[in-house]
């Protein structure tokens, strides 16, 4: 009995721990403004925005997966910003973000729609690099689809390709996903979820700022809710929507980065991109996390990759 009493107060102690570091890490994110600018994309609603680099030098778009903000593109940015006008921005709904209007859903065309009005706030007119993480990769195909003329090239960074998501995988994976986001919201609501953010190890060993921050949006319940809605969206949309079944991206310089030594999902886009375009590159990096992609080391392969496609666009 006494182990069971001494067991019983580590895991209260646990759970006490958890609660007050994500609460505090909750406060302290709500008690800060946004760290850079607010960029009004329609009358009231504004995305947070950090660009550097260069004005008129290509124009690159970094666009976070599911549960990411800003600070997964950092290393990106940093390798970039010498030659190139590089923008992250928070998603609708994420980090400092407005959030999605009550009436719109969040799937990936819509998603595409609010890129190109950041772009058209920011002035970013020509031919750009977009680049997309995890589930970005459905984004980066529905831009593809519904306007492959903007797009100078697609980098997809171990991220998803929609035309593997038939029906029978999101039956399966959908109701699972939506309990699992449930869970992550009232765990971030009771601090749980942000106290155990603040103990996860920083595989992209990000500056002290950038890893507060990405630490302290893991602790608000809209950035669990505001991903929810974008698991939902996405895998409840027909399976003819549009950026379902075309496939433009392999009309497009294409570079996938990934974990698998068999090219990934976006593996085949490469091929039929190289065949296509002349430019299809796959990197396989089978020692690196699904996260760990996007570290310093190969935020600086990726770089090398974009700069290869705006210097052929130039040419």
């Amino acid at each position: 009995m006494t182990g069971l009493r001494i067991g019983a107060i580590l895991v209260a102690s646990a759970i006490t721990m958890l609660v007050a570091i994500g609460t505090a890490g909750h406060l302290a994110r709500m008690q800060l403004s946004a760290p850079y600018q607010m960029v009004e994309v329609e009358p009231g609603r504004h995305l947070h925005t950090l660009c550097e680099g260069p004005v008129g030098a290509p124009f690159v778009l970094y666009d976070a997966g599911a549960f990411g903000i800003y600070t997964d593109g950092w290393w990106i940015k940093e390798e970039l910003k010498q030659d190139h006008r590089v923008c992250l921005y928070d998603r609708a709904g994420m980090g400092w973000s407005d959030p999605v209007p009550a009436d719109a859903s969040p799937h990936p065309d819509w998603h595409v729609a609010d890129m190109r009005r950041l772009r058209a706030a920011l002035g970013a007119e020509d031919a750009f690099v977009l680049i997309g993480h995890s589930m970005s990769g459905l984004r980066l195909h529905a831009y593809a689809n519904s306007h492959p003329n903007e797009l100078m090239g697609l980098v997809f960074v171990d991220a998803a390709r929609p035309q593997t998501m038939n029906s029978e995988r999101a039956q399966q994976f959908l109701p699972w996903a939506k309990r699992v986001m449930s869970l992550s919201a009232g765990l971030a609501r009771v601090g749980i979820a942000g106290g155990a953010a603040f103990m996860f190890p920083d595989e992209l060993n990000l500056p002290p700022r950038q890893k507060r921050d990405k630490r302290r949006s893991i602790a608000a319940v809209s950035h669990h809710k505001a991903t929810r809605a974008e698991i939902v969206a996405a895998f409840e949309a027909p399976e003819d929507a549009t950026w379902r079944i075309e496939t433009n991206a392999q009309t497009l310089q294409v570079a996938v980065y990934t974990n698998s030594t068999d090219g990934g999902s976006n593996g085949p886009v490469a091929e039929a991109a190289e065949q296509a375009t002349g430019y299809g590159r796959v990197r396989s990096l089978p020692d690196e996390s699904h996260v760990s992609l996007l570290n310093r080391t190969n935020a600086a392969k990726i770089a090398s990759d974009v700069r290869d496609m705006t210097k052929r666009e130039q040419q």
